[in-house]
């Protein structure tokens, strides 16, 4: 993490659209951390202001057209960090009582952006196999997994087959429900265990109409990625989305069938969402 850090700050030095997306980040971590209303806003405001500014520097700089092989890394870094930025903005009240917009829109956006990474990665494969960012991310200090390992792929899963055992008292969704199960268990397994933050280019697009309709099996799905982001990866903004999205999700679970309520009351635990 730290190699991961000390490049991008390294980047950021000279590229002035990727150093004001690397401020809304920071500008979002102190709000996450802040306990005054007033506090909050002001980070929240500066991340914003900061976010909007690198796109426009981005805008009049470069073009996702005209990626040269240097700027290959700072542009994917960026985006990295655009993402991570419309995650945690649209997740953070800035004043009290502030409505937030629905999670499954905020997810979708993200979605978006990540979509958008992956694709740049694959239209420039030779350029990304040989980056800089390629060589650090696969360095033994970044794979290592450590001993103890959080949530095993035992245990993800009987997190999965307890999922699929609800869903198949609704059979008519199980194949398609069991399919997105198995994309998230995939997300896991390519990470070594570490994130399932790419399950979301993985999933169908349907998957999200399905919870913007209320679905119960897709929102629980929802909250257990959102769960698995707060258990897997030990970076705040990780474990900040992941609470805030399970803690938003949860007035959608107010009366729905009590077979549900073990996984959810495990995903609070996990979440350390207490009173639910």
């Amino acid at each position: 993490m730290e190699l991961f850090r000390d490049y991008t700050v390294e980047q950021a030095l000279q590229h002035t659209y990727l150093m004001d997306i690397v401020l809304a980040f920071t500008s979002l971590h102190s709000a996450s951390k802040a306990s005054e209303a007033s506090t909050v806003h002001e980070h929240v405001a500066a991340a914003l202001h900061y976010q909007n500014r690198s796109i426009t520097e981005f805008n009049e700089t470069q073009s996702l057209v005209k990626i040269s092989e240097e700027s290959f890394d700072p542009v994917c870094l960026m985006t990295s960090l655009h993402t991570v930025t419309t995650l945690v903005a649209a997740l953070t009240p800035a004043t009290p009582g502030e409505q937030l917009e629905p999670i499954v829109e905020i997810v979708k956006r993200v979605r978006t952006y990540a979509l958008c990474l992956m694709d740049m990665v694959k239209g420039h494969r030779v350029w990304a196999e040989k980056s800089e960012l390629k060589r650090i991310t696969d360095s033994p200090t970044v794979l290592r997994i450590e001993e103890g390992h959080s949530f095993s792929a035992d245990q993800m899963r009987e997190l999965t087959d307890a999922i699929l055992a609800n869903i198949d008292l609704d059979d008519s969704e199980t194949p398609f429900f069991r399919t997105t199960l198995e994309q998230l268990e995939k997300s896991y397994a390519n990470n070594n265990g570490r994130s399932v933050i790419s399950w979301l280019v993985l999933v169908e697009p349907i998957f999200f109409q399905k919870a913007e309709l209320g679905e119960t099996a897709a929102l629980v799905i929802l909250a257990c990625w959102g769960t698995l982001s707060v258990i897997l990866e030990d970076i705040w903004w990780s474990k900040y989305a992941g609470r805030r999205i399970v803690e938003e999700l949860s007035s959608q679970f107010n009366g729905c069938d009590s077979r549900w309520n073990g996984i959810m009351q495990w995903c609070y635990k996990q979440a350390r969402i207490h009173g639910l």
